[in-house]
Parts: C-alpha cells; sequence; structure tokens
C-alpha cells in the first residue's frame, strides 16, 4: 500500500487573488425549481439509502430537485479572493465551492454545465470529440444504460487562493458533495451510484486553460 501525504492544509496570511476560468458555454436551460422542500423524514431516508445500478431516464423535474437541493446558491458572500463565497446546501471549506458539476444524458451529445446562482444547465461548446466515448467507456465499470452523467470538476485554483496545501480539501469537498447527492436522490426516490474513477482523463478535455481536475463522476436515473 502506498499512502499519499497530502499535507496539513492551513490558511494564507493574506488572501491570493485567483479569477475563475472564462466556460465557454452556448444555449441554456433553466431547471425546474421544486414546489416544496423534501419531505421524507431523514430517519427513513438514511436507512433506505443504497448504491443502485439500474436507471430510467430522469426527469427535469427530478434532475432540477437534485440540484436544487444540493449545489444551488443561496446568498453570495464577499469577494476578497477574486470570486464570491457562498452558501449552498452542502458544506465547503472557506466557503469556496470549487467543484463544478456537469451533466451528460442519454442520447445526448452535449455536455452541460450547472450554473448554481441561476439554477440552470449551460450547454459547453468547443469540448473535445472524445468525450463522446465516456458512456461507452463506463460499460466496463457500471453500465449508464438510461443515467444521466455526473461528472465532477473541481477548480483547485480556488481553493489554494485561500489555503496552502490545499489537495486534501478538494477531495474532502467532492466526498462530501457526493455523499449529500446520494441522500437527496434517495430522498427523490431515484436510482445513485458513486463510480470509483476520478474522470479526470475527460475533464483535462473539458477546458483549454487546464485548471480543472476531475475528482469523482456518478449516474443518476429514475428507479426501474
Amino acid at each position: 500500500m502506498t499512502w499519499i501525504e497530502l499535507g496539513n492544509p492551513t490558511p494564507h496570511t493574506a488572501p491570493q487573488h485567483y479569477t475563475p476560468i472564462n466556460w465557454q458555454v452556448g444555449e441554456a436551460h433553466y431547471l425546474p425549481i421544486p414546489e416544496q422542500l423534501i419531505k421524507a423524514p431523514f430517519g427513513e431516508v438514511i436507512s433506505a439509502r443504497r448504491t443502485r445500478r439500474s436507471f430510467g431516464p430522469i426527469s427535469a423535474n427530478d434532475l432540477g430537485a437534485l440540484l436544487w437541493a444540493s449545489c444551488r446558491v443561496e446568498r453570495e458572500g464577499h469577494h476578497e479572493l477574486g470570486f464570491s463565497l457562498t452558501l449552498r446546501p452542502v458544506p465547503s471549506a472557506g466557503a469556496i465551492h470549487p467543484i463544478h458539476v456537469i451533466a451528460n444524458g442519454p442520447a445526448d451529445a452535449n455536455w452541460w454545465l450547472y450554473n448554481p446562482s441561476e439554477h440552470r444547465l449551460e450547454q459547453l461548446v468547443e469540448v473535445d470529440p472524445a468525450l463522446a466515448d465516456v458512456r461507452s467507456m463506463l460499460e466496463n465499470i457500471v453500465p449508464p444504460r438510461d443515467a444521466t452523467i455526473l461528472l465532477f470538476a473541481a477548480e483547485p485554483g480556488k481553493t489554494f487562493a485561500k489555503y496552502a496545501e490545499a489537495c486534501s480539501l478538494l477531495w474532502r469537498d467532492a466526498g462530501v458533495l457526493i455523499g449529500h447527492l446520494s441522500l437527496v436522490a434517495e430522498a427523490l426516490g431515484l436510482s445513485f451510484c458513486p463510480l470509483g474513477v476520478t474522470g479526470d482523463q475527460w475533464v483535462k478535455k473539458l477546458n483549454q486553460q487546464g485548471h480543472l481536475a476531475g475528482v469523482g463522476m456518478a449516474l443518476v436515473g429514475s428507479m426501474d
């Protein structure tokens, strides 16, 4: 066994300014806002939660509810790092939230960036054609069938603007987000399966600036 020492994160004595990447996006689709909050008792949700590997297509209402209850921006804070800190349903080191959620549905050639401030999906343009192979390559891991693929792309520069040796914070942010999504999916009656792969080889093809790193993938869909 090889243990990789990630260091001990500590805040910089003075914040370092970071300019976030400029996503190249095309058309946008607003997701439905849930009419009510999840009513399922939390005790029942945590008792019932299971990793499921059978997926039907997810509706726009369910995908909207999943992302609304997990990733949306509820309130913005100061901008001293060069971007706004945000309050969201999931915790994040320093309220930075450096992880982007990118989705690809079945029979869809496009990849969509979730905009947590506007609660909408934005089409990523000028992505590498190799991303078209992701779904087929997952067949040897967990066959996606009619699942929507969620790709988690970290922007490390955001967290490193506040912390030295910040790598472990990014991985912990990813774990918290994926765990939260799994519980919300259960509460919504959806199938959810985190994948062991980081997805880094595909995340690297999303942005020409090389400022992204893959920190996980998941499949989500309706229960068959």
